[in-house]
């Protein structure tokens, strides 16, 4: 049997007399549920709340209960919204849910129905989701902003050499990595002597070394790290730099050796 809940609002005393008062609806919400083999859960009440206001109580709890049940049944679907406004917001989180509304008067009712002349309340849908991505990107971005200026790598996977902390600590933090340290240290080591990408990627294939994701090294992850300051100290955002929390593994001095051999490399490519 079909688990699902109801939701009765009443705005005023008036409506007591036209039929939609909260006795009269929930009465009709359980003959429904009878009729047609349906659990009634719980019914949510609003009583002396308008359906233009979308801040109510029962509603609210009956938002925050969608699990295991995924239907509500209502009188009619005016004792959910009464405006464009609440309805559009009511049934984004409704569908976010993946529940649906049984209206009793309006039987063939559903959310995920698309009335044609409801394009510009579609559109208006929409553009809410379009705002929650856009504001929870910038929720993360502004995070990590602030860690950067505080000199903390802001999110992601550390590079090779070095790991995340999360134990014994307030906040994890990018900490050496001793078992892949050496890496790091050889790549540099071995561009300044065999002044060559694809050599050092050789090397490091032909002695077993692998990438963070267990994979072998290509030109390409070679070169990133010859040219990632933050094994220097650095921490970047954007346009931004600051000194990192986080312990160098490379000396100032060899990675300033190792840009200016990448530089004079390129520039012999771009000649050649």
């Amino acid at each position: 049997m079909e688990e699902v809940f109801g939701y009765v609002r009443v705005s005023t005393e008036t409506q007591v007399k036209s039929g939609y008062g909260a006795d009269s609806q929930e009465q009709a919400i359980r003959e429904w549920c009878k009729a047609n083999n349906k659990k009634l859960v719980k019914i949510f009440y609003d009583l002396g709340e308008s359906g233009t206001v979308v801040n109510r109580e029962g509603l609210t709890d009956l938002l925050v209960s969608f699990n295991g049940v995924r239907r509500v049944v209502v009188l009619n679907t005016s004792r959910l919204w009464r405006s464009d406004t609440a309805k559009v917001l009511i049934k984004r989180e409704i569908e976010k849910m993946g529940a649906d509304v049984i209206s009793i008067e309006q039987p063939t009712y559903s959310v995920f129905t698309r009335d044609p002349h409801d394009f510009l309340m579609q559109g208006f849908q929409e553009l809410l989701d379009a705002y929650d991505r856009m504001s929870t990107n910038m929720k993360l971005a502004k995070g990590r902003k602030t860690k950067a200026k505080s000199g903390v790598k802001a999110c992601g996977e550390a590079p090779i050499g070095y790991k995340w902390q999360h134990d014994g600590v307030d906040k994890p933090i990018v900490v050496v990595e001793p078992d892949a340290v050496h890496i790091v240290t050889t790549i540099f080591k071995k561009y300044l002597e065999l002044g060559s990408v694809g050599k050092v990627r050789k090397f490091l294939n032909e002695q077993g070394f692998k990438t963070n994701r267990g994979k072998d090294f290509s030109d390409m992850s070679v070169l990133n790290i010859l040219k990632n300051d933050f094994y220097v100290g650095k921490v970047r955002w954007n346009d931004m730099e600051q000194d990192g929390q986080h312990e160098p593994v490379i000396s100032k001095i060899t990675f300033g050796k190792v840009q200016a051999q990448l530089q004079r490399q390129n520039k012999r490519s771009n000649e050649s």
